[in-house]
């Protein structure tokens, strides 16, 4: 059975809690995991990349000099990839990346995903996080009364606090996302998940339904 330290609102460690076999006592697969963050990855780049061919740099319409008698090398345009300035030979144009997954796939994808963080004792889940006015050195005491300050944390809730969120913006290497929004490369890219009560509740009925 995964397990996970249970902390009080203020960040002290109470007990271990058993975590949900179904979502994070599975077996770790790398290969759908690797999937998902390559599609993950891949639609977040925008292909706007441009670089403006012969036709469309400024310059040519007329033959820089004479083919023949000069006794240089021919040439037709000062727009050729040859020349300072010119267009360029085969570069990119904007196109899109974007990638497609398999709904069971990305499910198990992100069961591997939680059950990989549990398995190394990365997962960490609070009765509460409620921090009653948007201030940094709050959160912030919190965590490190927890033990969490320095490292990659990536907190999951129900819904966006504001107070909460406005609290972990100054925090380094702090993310807030909601328990629908999280995918494979954020549990991956974080070095502890830390849940509440209630998103590890809500986890397992989303991704139960999904």
């Amino acid at each position: 059975m995964a397990k996970a330290k249970y902390h009080a609102a203020d960040g002290s460690v109470k007990a271990e809690t058993e975590l949900p076999e179904s979502h994070f006592g599975q077996p770790v697969n790398q290969a759908v995991m690797w999937t998902a963050v390559e599609v993950m990855r891949a639609n977040m780049r925008q292909g706007t990349h441009k670089t403006k061919t012969r036709a469309e740099v400024s310059g040519g319409g007329k033959k820089p000099w004479k083919q023949k008698g000069t006794g240089r090398a021919r040439q037709g345009s000062n727009t050729a990839p040859n020349w300072a300035r010119g267009g360029k030979a085969h570069g990119p144009v904007p196109r899109k990346y974007t990638l497609a997954i398999n709904a069971k796939v990305k499910k198990k994808a992100l069961i591997s995903a939680l059950s990989s963080k549990a398995e190394l004792g990365q997962v960490h889940v609070f009765e509460a996080l409620g921090i009653n006015v948007p201030k940094t050195r709050d959160l912030a005491a919190i965590l490190s009364k927890a033990e969490l300050i320095g490292n990659k944390n990536l907190i999951l809730v129900t819904e966006p606090e504001k107070n909460l969120m406005l609290a972990a913006r100054n925090i380094r290497d702090l993310q807030v996302e909601r328990v629908a929004d999280v995918s494979t490369y954020a549990l991956l890219n974080a070095n502890r998940l830390i849940l509440t009560d209630a998103a590890l509740k809500a986890l397992v009925e989303i991704r139960k339904a999904a």
